[in-house]
């Protein structure tokens, strides 16, 4: 039995990478997370945090990443 409670949103995935302009971006598949850092630490700290409420893998990719919010 799985001590997490029941919900009826998937568990998101962040990803972290930066966008073509070089900010550092922290984002969810499903578009409801989106953060903006001028630091990898930084952006780093945001997706562990939310990693850790939403019970979230972290991915940091290597291709830049567009913004769905700071443009």
């Amino acid at each position: 039995m799985s001590s997490r409670p029941h919900t009826i949103f998937p568990t998101p995935h962040l990803v972290v990478g930066q966008d073509r302009r070089g900010r550092w971006l922290v984002q969810d598949d499903a578009g409801l997370i989106e953060g903006a850092f001028t630091t990898r630490q930084t952006a780093l700290s945001f997706a562990r945090a939310e990693s850790e409420i939403h019970h979230a893998p972290i991915e940091i990719l290597e291709t830049p990443l567009t913004s769905h919010l700071f443009h």
